[in-house]
Protein backbone atom coordinates (compact mmCIF):
# COMPACT_ATOMS: atom_id res chain seq x y z
CA UNK A 1 0.00 0.00 0.00
CA UNK A 2 1.70 3.53 -1.33
CA UNK A 3 1.30 5.87 1.49
CA UNK A 4 0.54 9.09 0.41
CA UNK A 5 1.43 11.67 2.97
CA UNK A 6 4.81 13.26 1.15
CA UNK A 7 2.55 12.94 -2.16
CA UNK A 8 -0.58 15.14 -0.43
CA UNK A 9 1.92 17.39 1.38
CA UNK A 10 3.72 18.34 -1.77
CA UNK A 11 0.35 18.75 -3.61
CA UNK A 12 -1.30 20.72 -0.88
CA UNK A 13 1.89 23.10 -1.75
CA UNK A 14 1.62 22.84 -5.52
CA UNK A 15 -2.11 24.15 -4.70
CA UNK A 16 -1.56 26.94 -2.14
CA UNK A 17 1.02 28.61 -5.01
CA UNK A 18 -1.32 28.54 -8.02
CA UNK A 19 -4.17 30.90 -8.82
CA UNK A 20 -6.52 30.27 -11.57
CA UNK A 21 -9.91 28.47 -12.16
CA UNK A 22 -10.97 25.82 -9.71
CA UNK A 23 -12.18 23.57 -11.75
CA UNK A 24 -8.84 23.66 -14.03
CA UNK A 25 -6.36 23.93 -11.30
CA UNK A 26 -8.29 20.64 -9.79
CA UNK A 27 -8.08 18.62 -12.58
CA UNK A 28 -4.22 19.54 -12.93
CA UNK A 29 -3.83 18.51 -9.49
CA UNK A 30 -6.06 15.48 -10.03
CA UNK A 31 -3.47 14.19 -12.90
CA UNK A 32 -0.31 15.26 -10.73
CA UNK A 33 -1.69 13.23 -7.93
CA UNK A 34 -2.41 10.18 -10.24
CA UNK A 35 1.28 10.60 -12.00
CA UNK A 36 3.02 10.91 -8.29
CA UNK A 37 1.18 7.86 -7.31
CA UNK A 38 1.84 5.89 -10.32
CA UNK A 39 5.37 6.37 -10.07
CA UNK A 40 5.33 5.58 -5.73
CA UNK A 41 4.05 2.17 -6.97
CA UNK A 42 7.06 1.96 -9.96
CA UNK A 43 9.70 2.43 -7.13
CA UNK A 44 7.49 0.42 -4.68
CA UNK A 45 7.89 -2.39 -7.00
CA UNK A 46 11.73 -1.75 -7.79
CA UNK A 47 12.48 -2.54 -3.65
CA UNK A 48 11.33 0.74 -2.07
CA UNK A 49 9.14 1.03 1.05
CA UNK A 50 6.06 2.70 0.37
CA UNK A 51 7.60 5.97 2.13
CA UNK A 52 10.69 6.17 0.49
CA UNK A 53 8.97 5.07 -2.50
CA UNK A 54 6.72 8.24 -2.18
CA UNK A 55 9.30 10.56 -1.41
CA UNK A 56 11.50 9.33 -4.22
CA UNK A 57 8.28 10.23 -6.71
CA UNK A 58 8.07 13.82 -5.10
CA UNK A 59 11.66 14.34 -5.66
CA UNK A 60 11.33 12.71 -9.37
CA UNK A 61 8.58 14.83 -10.25
CA UNK A 62 10.54 18.51 -8.79
CA UNK A 63 10.22 21.24 -6.38
CA UNK A 64 6.89 22.76 -6.00
CA UNK A 65 9.03 26.30 -7.08
CA UNK A 66 10.37 24.70 -10.16
CA UNK A 67 7.09 23.45 -11.37
CA UNK A 68 4.17 25.92 -10.79
CA UNK A 69 5.59 28.50 -12.86
CA UNK A 70 4.28 25.77 -16.06
CA UNK A 71 1.46 25.14 -14.23
CA UNK A 72 0.54 28.94 -13.04
CA UNK A 73 0.88 29.22 -16.92
CA UNK A 74 -2.08 27.31 -18.34
CA UNK A 75 -4.14 28.28 -15.37
CA UNK A 76 -3.02 32.31 -16.72
CA UNK A 77 -4.03 31.31 -20.14
CA UNK A 78 -7.37 29.29 -19.04
CA UNK A 79 -8.46 32.46 -16.90
CA UNK A 80 -8.10 35.29 -19.40
CA UNK A 81 -9.55 32.69 -21.88
CA UNK A 82 -13.01 32.39 -19.30
CA UNK A 83 -12.87 36.34 -18.46
CA UNK A 84 -12.40 37.41 -22.53
CA UNK A 85 -15.19 35.02 -23.21
CA UNK A 86 -17.34 36.66 -20.68
CA UNK A 87 -17.14 40.06 -21.55
CA UNK A 88 -17.58 39.39 -25.49
CA UNK A 89 -20.71 38.11 -24.57
CA UNK A 90 -22.16 40.29 -21.21
CA UNK A 91 -21.28 43.16 -23.12
CA UNK A 92 -23.25 43.26 -25.98
CA UNK A 93 -25.69 41.43 -24.48
CA UNK A 94 -26.75 44.04 -22.16
CA UNK A 95 -26.92 46.78 -25.28
CA UNK A 96 -28.54 44.44 -27.05
CA UNK A 97 -31.03 43.85 -23.96
CA UNK A 98 -31.50 47.42 -23.18
CA UNK A 99 -32.09 47.97 -27.28
CA UNK A 100 -34.94 45.48 -26.92
CA UNK A 101 -36.48 46.84 -24.05
CA UNK A 102 -36.78 50.07 -25.66
CA UNK A 103 -37.79 49.10 -28.82
CA UNK A 104 -40.65 46.96 -27.35
CA UNK A 105 -42.06 49.40 -25.02
CA UNK A 106 -41.12 47.58 -21.83
CA UNK A 107 -39.29 50.40 -20.88
CA UNK A 108 -40.42 54.06 -22.14
CA UNK A 109 -40.43 58.09 -21.43
CA UNK A 110 -41.79 60.53 -23.24
CA UNK A 111 -39.45 61.45 -26.18
CA UNK A 112 -39.45 65.37 -26.05
CA UNK A 113 -38.41 65.16 -21.63
CA UNK A 114 -35.32 63.52 -23.70
CA UNK A 115 -31.95 66.54 -23.17
CA UNK A 116 -30.12 66.40 -26.21
CA UNK A 117 -26.95 65.40 -23.28
CA UNK A 118 -28.87 62.21 -22.22
CA UNK A 119 -28.67 61.45 -26.50
CA UNK A 120 -25.07 62.13 -26.59
CA UNK A 121 -24.35 59.90 -23.87
CA UNK A 122 -26.42 57.29 -25.38
CA UNK A 123 -24.25 57.27 -28.00
CA UNK A 124 -21.07 56.94 -26.25
CA UNK A 125 -22.91 54.27 -24.04
CA UNK A 126 -23.36 52.63 -26.96
CA UNK A 127 -19.77 52.76 -29.01
CA UNK A 128 -18.04 52.06 -25.59
CA UNK A 129 -20.16 48.75 -25.21
CA UNK A 130 -18.88 47.81 -28.62
CA UNK A 131 -15.59 48.68 -28.60
CA UNK A 132 -15.29 46.80 -25.17
CA UNK A 133 -16.68 43.54 -27.04
CA UNK A 134 -14.45 43.90 -29.79
CA UNK A 135 -11.43 44.36 -27.71
CA UNK A 136 -12.33 41.17 -25.27
CA UNK A 137 -12.87 39.16 -28.96
CA UNK A 138 -9.71 40.01 -30.16
CA UNK A 139 -8.24 39.32 -26.54
CA UNK A 140 -10.18 36.06 -26.54
CA UNK A 141 -8.21 34.83 -30.04
CA UNK A 142 -5.08 35.90 -28.60
CA UNK A 143 -5.70 33.38 -25.67
CA UNK A 144 -5.72 30.19 -28.45
CA UNK A 145 -2.11 31.82 -29.47
CA UNK A 146 0.41 29.66 -27.92
CA UNK A 147 3.52 32.38 -29.53
CA UNK A 148 1.52 34.96 -27.42
CA UNK A 149 2.54 35.08 -23.49
CA UNK A 150 -0.86 34.04 -21.23
CA UNK A 151 -0.03 36.79 -18.48
CA UNK A 152 -0.09 40.16 -20.50
CA UNK A 153 -3.16 39.04 -22.30
CA UNK A 154 -4.82 37.69 -19.21
CA UNK A 155 -3.88 41.22 -17.44
CA UNK A 156 -5.19 43.17 -20.50
CA UNK A 157 -8.30 41.05 -20.13
CA UNK A 158 -8.71 41.89 -16.60
CA UNK A 159 -8.17 45.57 -17.45
CA UNK A 160 -10.78 45.27 -20.33
CA UNK A 161 -13.40 44.22 -18.19
CA UNK A 162 -12.61 46.83 -15.16
CA UNK A 163 -12.08 49.74 -17.80
CA UNK A 164 -15.57 48.64 -19.83
CA UNK A 165 -17.39 47.84 -16.43
CA UNK A 166 -16.31 51.35 -15.06
CA UNK A 167 -17.30 53.11 -18.18
CA UNK A 168 -20.69 52.29 -18.74
CA UNK A 169 -21.43 52.04 -15.67
CA UNK A 170 -20.07 55.80 -15.11
CA UNK A 171 -22.67 56.98 -18.25
CA UNK A 172 -25.29 55.33 -17.47
CA UNK A 173 -24.98 57.45 -13.93
CA UNK A 174 -24.47 60.21 -15.88
CA UNK A 175 -27.15 59.83 -18.33
CA UNK A 176 -29.74 59.19 -15.47
CA UNK A 177 -28.13 62.49 -13.23
CA UNK A 178 -28.93 64.58 -16.56
CA UNK A 179 -32.23 63.23 -17.36
CA UNK A 180 -33.36 64.76 -14.36
CA UNK A 181 -36.99 64.74 -13.47
CA UNK A 182 -37.43 62.57 -16.69
CA UNK A 183 -35.15 59.41 -14.75
CA UNK A 184 -37.07 59.88 -11.56
CA UNK A 185 -40.67 59.94 -13.25
CA UNK A 186 -39.27 56.84 -14.97
CA UNK A 187 -38.00 54.74 -12.27
CA UNK A 188 -41.43 55.88 -10.04
CA UNK A 189 -43.90 54.67 -12.75
CA UNK A 190 -41.99 51.54 -14.94
CA UNK A 191 -41.30 48.52 -12.72
CA UNK A 192 -39.81 47.27 -15.68
CA UNK A 193 -37.11 50.02 -15.96
CA UNK A 194 -36.18 49.50 -11.90
CA UNK A 195 -35.46 45.53 -12.85
CA UNK A 196 -33.57 46.74 -15.88
CA UNK A 197 -31.23 49.31 -14.28
CA UNK A 198 -30.93 46.80 -11.06
CA UNK A 199 -29.84 43.87 -13.49
CA UNK A 200 -27.56 45.70 -15.18
CA UNK A 201 -26.23 46.92 -12.33
CA UNK A 202 -25.52 43.39 -10.57
CA UNK A 203 -24.39 42.53 -14.18
CA UNK A 204 -21.61 45.40 -13.85
CA UNK A 205 -19.96 44.33 -10.54
CA UNK A 206 -19.67 40.69 -11.80
CA UNK A 207 -17.52 41.94 -14.34
CA UNK A 208 -15.64 44.10 -12.14
CA UNK A 209 -15.29 40.97 -9.78
CA UNK A 210 -14.36 38.70 -12.33
CA UNK A 211 -11.70 41.09 -13.52
CA UNK A 212 -10.26 41.66 -10.45
CA UNK A 213 -9.98 38.03 -10.43
CA UNK A 214 -8.41 37.56 -13.59
CA UNK A 215 -5.93 40.45 -12.45
CA UNK A 216 -5.19 38.67 -9.67
CA UNK A 217 -4.39 35.76 -11.64
CA UNK A 218 -2.31 37.45 -14.22
CA UNK A 219 0.55 38.72 -11.10
CA UNK A 220 1.35 34.93 -10.95
CA UNK A 221 1.31 31.93 -7.95
CA UNK A 222 1.06 33.05 -4.03
CA UNK A 223 5.29 31.88 -3.81
CA UNK A 224 6.95 28.48 -4.05
CA UNK A 225 7.87 25.48 -1.56
CA UNK A 226 10.94 23.44 -1.69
Amino acid sequence: MITADPINHHLSALAHALRGPRRTRRSMLDEARAGLLDAAEAHQDAGLSPEQAATRAVRDFGAVGEIAPSFQEELTARQGRLAALLFAVVFPGMLVGWGLLWSTGLVRRDPTAVSELVRVLSRLQDMATVLIAIAAVVLLAATFLRTVPPRPVTRAIGLTGTAGALVCGGISVAMCVAGGRSTTTLLTTNAAAVAAYTASAVVLTVIIWHSVRTLRVARGHHGSHG
